[in-house]
């Protein structure tokens, strides 16, 4: 029957329609991405040279020493310390000036002991340093060197006080320091001095002699205030030394 082939074909027309619509509509699938190219890793930069080590500086040139003195100058503090007030009564024969003696024995221990504490080896060291001995007796320049006892000295022994052999040689000897104090004269405080000058095992020349100072305050009793009397005893022990320096510096220009 030609009619119901013809309708077989439309059917089968139409449905073989959207399958080939379908292909055709389908987007083709995209072609595969191409593999990345391998990118040369970059060459590390290359390392800094070591800094240079730095040059050795040379050590700054030292002065040169200066030269040794050419004297030595030894000195020596006070071997002995005494202090004496004296009464009314020792104005009336031997009798009195025992019974006076006696009356101001504890008096003169107590100064004695104040004597010898306020100018001790270092007190005597620090006013000596400080008048500057060398110059003041006209010497060389000299190594002064401090002995911190004292020591006695003979006027006929010609030996050194110590075992120094340096060609100038001189010393300064503090002898002994005395206080006195009577009706008649307030407290004076008197220092016995000695220097001796050496040319080799030659003594070139030997002078000794003493200076007082006075007081202008008394010595203190127990209990009182030492400063002012410290004070005075420190001035009259420089004054001495200076008057006796000068003196020899005179007669022995």
């Amino acid at each position: 029957m030609p009619g119901l082939r013809y309708a077989w074909l439309l059917v089968g027309a139409a449905l073989a329609a959207p399958a080939a619509m379908a292909q055709t509509a389908a987007t083709p699938a995209a072609p595969p991405a191409p593999e990345p190219v391998p990118v040369a890793a970059a060459a590390p930069a290359p390392a800094a040279p070591p800094a240079p080590e730095p040059a050795p500086v040379a050590a700054a040139a030292s002065p040169p020493a200066a030269p040794a003195p050419a004297c030595e100058l030894h000195v020596w503090p006070a071997a002995s310390v005494s202090a004496m007030t004296e009464g009314v009564g020792a104005g009336f024969g031997l009798i009195g000036a025992l019974v006076d003696a006696a009356a101001h024995a504890d008096q003169n221990k107590r100064d004695t002991a104040f004597i010898t504490g306020t100018l001790d080896a270092q007190a005597q060291a620090n006013v000596l340093r400080d008048l500057d001995l060398p110059a003041r007796l006209h010497l060389p320049p000299s190594q002064v060197i401090m002995h911190d006892q004292g020591i006695s000295i003979k006027q006929d022994d010609a030996n050194r006080l110590s075992d120094s052999t340096r060609q100038c040689y001189v010393e300064f000897v503090v002898r002994g320091l005395s206080y006195f104090q009577s009706i008649a004269y307030r407290g004076q405080m008197r220092t016995f001095l000695e220097v001796r000058r050496f040319d080799g095992a030659k003594v070139t020349y030997d002078f000794r002699d003493s200076r007082h100072e006075d007081l202008a305050v008394k010595l203190p009793k127990n209990g009182e205030d030492t400063g002012p009397a410290t004070d005075a005893l420190l001035a009259a022990f420089r004054g001495d030394v200076a008057y006796f320096s000068d003196k020899l510096a005179r007669k022995y220009k």
